[in-house]
């Protein structure tokens, strides 16, 4: 790809595109942002979306720009390339904090079908219907949100009859001598806590309730 458009698709991401709601620019915007022509801009856009590396709407206040699949794919590789040549931190997460009850979510999006068979065939164990719930302590906050810029198992959305599933991250990670895994929703604004599926119920099986200190080891 040419540098250019690389260097336009990486500032798009970074406002917020690769977002499914996508973000409001204007091209007076990108013209500040990437030093260039109106025309030329222009031109990278619709060079981007002639490659299906994004999809535009026009609106009263711009054009609201969101990444195509194709597009975070490019990132990704990129990304991936990068992180062998630069990549220092360790390929264990240690996470600690706390169980905490959630709102119920957790069943009624693990009981979806569309989940439960990616998660099999990429986890190699189908989920519980369920997920048991860590509130993050100390500095595993800050490690929390370096997992969100690691790419992960991602698990795809989907659309039912009554509505549409967004895509997950999932890294595999053990609770103690337990294999779980963590899941990360895209649409999910929780930072503080993070969500564990295992094959079976970890509440019950490993007797866990409330407030019970909990150590998780993430691996990437």
């Amino acid at each position: 790809m040419v540098k250019a458009l690389l260097e336009a698709l990486v500032l798009l991401a970074k406002e917020g595109a690769h977002h499914p709601s996508g973000v409001m620019v204007s091209l007076n915007w990108l013209v500040d942002c990437l030093g260039t022509s109106r025309q030329t801009a222009s031109r990278w856009l619709a060079e981007l979306e002639g490659r299906g590396l994004i999809k535009r709407e026009r609106e009263a206040r711009g054009q609201r720009i969101r990444l195509t699949q194709a597009g975070l794919q490019v990132l990704r590789s990129i990304y991936g390339d990068l992180r062998a040549v630069f990549e220092v931190r360790p390929r264990v997460f240690k996470l600690v904090g706390r169980v905490v009850s959630g709102l119920g979510e957790g069943s009624y999006y693990m009981g979806q079908r569309g989940y439960r068979e990616q998660f099999k065939r990429v986890l190699g164990f189908e989920p519980y219907p369920g997920t048991l719930d860590v509130k993050l302590s100390g500095g595993s906050t800050g490690l929390r949100a370096e997992l969100e810029n690691l790419p992960g198992e991602r698990i795809e959305g989907f659309t039912t009859a009554e509505r549409t599933f967004g895509h997950v991250k999932c890294f595999s990670a053990r609770l103690g001598r337990t294999r779980v895994a963590v899941v990360m929703p895209s649409r999910s604004s929780n930072v503080g806590i993070i969500e564990l599926i295992a094959p079976k119920n970890l509440r019950r099986n490993l007797r866990l309730k409330d407030g019970d200190p909990v150590r998780v080891e993430v691996i990437t």
